[in-house]
C-alpha cells in the first residue's frame, strides 16, 4: 500500500517526548501518511504502551519496529526506517520535536505543485525547555536560524539548513541522489542536504509564523539530551571527515567545488575565532559563541 508521507521517527527510552510527538503527528490536518516509530534498542514496553493507547485510526496507520540493540548512532538508521514504506515523501520527525497542525498540508501542497523541487523547507522555531518533577516546562521561544530566507547550496556547506523537522523531502530525489550516508553516525542529514541541493532546488516557506518547533534543553545529558549538542566533539570529528572526502575527491578530479567551499569556510572561521580570542575578553567571545549557537 502507497501513502503519500512516511513519517519517521526514532526513540529510545524517551517516553515524555514520544507521547508529545504522538500527539504532534495526530494533530495534522493532512492525513494521508503513516507513521514508522523505530526503537533504537530502548524499553519495548515505554513504546508499545504509548502506541497501543492512541485512538484506532491513529494506530493503523502507526507502525512500530524494535531494534534488539541501539545503534549508537541514529543517522544510521534513516534509509532502513525510509525504505519500510512506499510513500510519495518523507519527513524525519524526531521523538522530542513538534508540528503545528498545517505542517504537513502545506509542504505537501508546495511539493505537489512544484514538481522539480527535491524538498521543501518552513520556518521554525527554537524552543528551549527544561525537565522538571517529570514534567516538560518550555522557557523561551525564539526563532530558529532567523537569517533563513532562501535554501542555498553555498549555506549548506556552512550549516544544514534542512532541520529534519522543517523538511518534507520527495522520495523520487532521495533515491536518485543517493541514500544517507550509514556510515556517518552524525551529521548524516547535513552531508545528505549537500547532495540534494546539488542536484535539486528546495524551497523556503515562511507563512509568517513557525510550521516546526526545535525543542532544546541546555546542559541535559543521557537520554534527555539533544544529540547535536550532547556530542558536539563528535560532530566536529565528521563534519571534518566530510569536508576532507569531498576536497580530496574534487582535487583527484581535478576541480573545486562544496569541498573546497566547506574547507575554506572553516579555515576562515577558525582564523576569526582566533583573532576574537586575542582581542577581545572571554566575556565577550562567549556571547558571539552564544549568539552564533542561537
Amino acid at each position: 500500500m502507497s501513502v503519500k508521507v512516511a513519517i519517521i521517527t526514532r526513540t529510545k527510552d524517551r517516553k515524555l517526548f514520544l507521547k508529545r510527538a504522538l500527539s504532534s503527528v495526530a494533530s495534522q490536518t493532512f492525513e494521508d501518511w503513516v507513521h514508522v516509530i523505530v526503537n533504537d534498542g530502548g524499553d519495548r514496553g515505554q513504546v508499545d504502551v504509548l502506541v497501543n493507547s492512541l485512538g484506532e485510526e491513529q494506530k493503523k496507520r502507526t507502525k512500530v519496529f524494535h531494534r534488539e540493540s541501539p545503534s549508537g548512532a541514529p543517522d544510521t538508521l534513516f534509509n532502513e526506517s525510509i525504505d519500510r514504506v512506499n510513500s510519495e515523501y518523507f519527513v524525519i520527525h524526531d521523538d522530542d520535536d513538534t508540528w503545528h497542525p498545517d505542517f504537513l498540508t502545506r509542504t505537501v501542497e508546495h511539493l505537489n505543485a512544484n514538481k522539480q523541487l527535491g524538498a521543501v523547507v518552513v520556518r521554525s522555531e527554537k524552543i528551549t525547555e527544561n525537565i522538571e518533577d517529570g514534567l516538560i516546562q518550555a522557557k523561551k521561544t525564539t526563532r530558529y536560524m532567523p537569517h533563513l530566507k532562501a535554501i542555498s547550496l553555498y549555506q549548506q556547506c556552512i550549516d544544514n539548513q534542512l532541520t529534519p523537522i522543517a523538511t518534507l523531502f520527495r522520495r523520487s530525489a532521495y533515491e536518485k541522489v543517493g541514500k544517507f550516508d550509514d556510515t556517518l553516525p552524525v551529521v548524516g542529514d547535513w552531508e545528505f542536504g549537500l547532495r540534494l541541493l546539488m542536484s535539486y532546488d528546495v524551497d523556503f516557506i515562511d507563512p509568517g509564523f513557525a510550521l516546526a518547533s526545535y525543542h532544546h534543553r541546555d546542559f541535559v545529558e543521557g537520554s534527555a539530551g539533544n544529540t547535536s549538542f550532547a556530542g558536539n566533539d563528535k560532530h566536529r570529528y565528521y563534519t571534518n571527515l566530510v569536508a576532507n572526502r569531498y576536497l580530496r575527491e574534487e582535487l583527484r578530479d581535478g576541480r573545486l567545488g562544496v569541498g573546497y567551499i566547506m574547507s575554506n569556510i572553516k579555515y576562515n572561521q577558525s582564523y576569526i575565532a582566533q583573532l576574537f580570542k586575542r582581542f577581545l575578553p572571554l566575556s565577550a567571545v562567549e556571547k558571539i559563541k552564544k549568539r552564533i549557537r542561537d
